[in-house]
């Protein structure tokens, strides 16, 4: 994909050198004339076809980490990693982060991951009225009245809990 743009950054450039309109460049490679505009001018200033690079801060981890974190939450419960309920909190995925990479993420860019990973937050009830009895009785065993926090749960355990009864 990268490559096909750049090709076709340079064509456009080369049929600009060859005293081709911005509208008849357009035309031809069926592309706004707005982004004909735009490649010549970039071109012209910085001599390159490249992107330039993203702004903002770069990822703390790299992409096979973020896939192996991905896999733990998707794939264990917290117990093996000596949690206390069926799902994640925000604060357990921190310090398993933490203990496993050294890093350290806020609360909120950790709930952002879990959004990315699929996880579904699940708040505490007295009752979970849409299940079966046996998974209401699991889940009054897994939270108590004034249990107060949020867990996150991967979709495959969702689904295991309803195909109890």
């Amino acid at each position: 994909m990268k490559n096909a743009k750049i090709a076709i950054r340079k064509t456009i450039i080369k049929l600009h050198k060859k005293g081709k309109s911005q509208l008849q460049i357009a035309y031809l490679l069926d592309i706004p004339q707005t982004t004909i505009s735009f490649w010549i001018r970039r071109y012209k200033k910085t001599g390159s076809f490249e992107n330039k690079p993203k702004p903002g801060h770069p990822w703390n981890l790299t992409p096979n980490q973020l896939k192996e974190i991905k896999n733990d939450l998707l794939g264990y419960a917290p117990e093996r990693y000596g949690g206390e309920s069926l799902g994640w909190t925000t604060k357990m995925a921190i310090d398993y982060v933490k203990d496993k990479f050294n890093v350290e993420y806020s609360m909120r860019r950790m709930q952002e991951l879990f959004h990315k990973f699929g996880l579904n937050l699940i708040t505490p009830r007295s009752e979970a009225y849409k299940g079966s009895k046996l998974a209401r009785n699991a889940y009054r065993e897994e939270f108590k009245k004034n249990f107060k926090k949020n867990i996150w749960i991967a979709p495959s355990l969702i689904s295991m809990k309803q195909h109890l009864d």
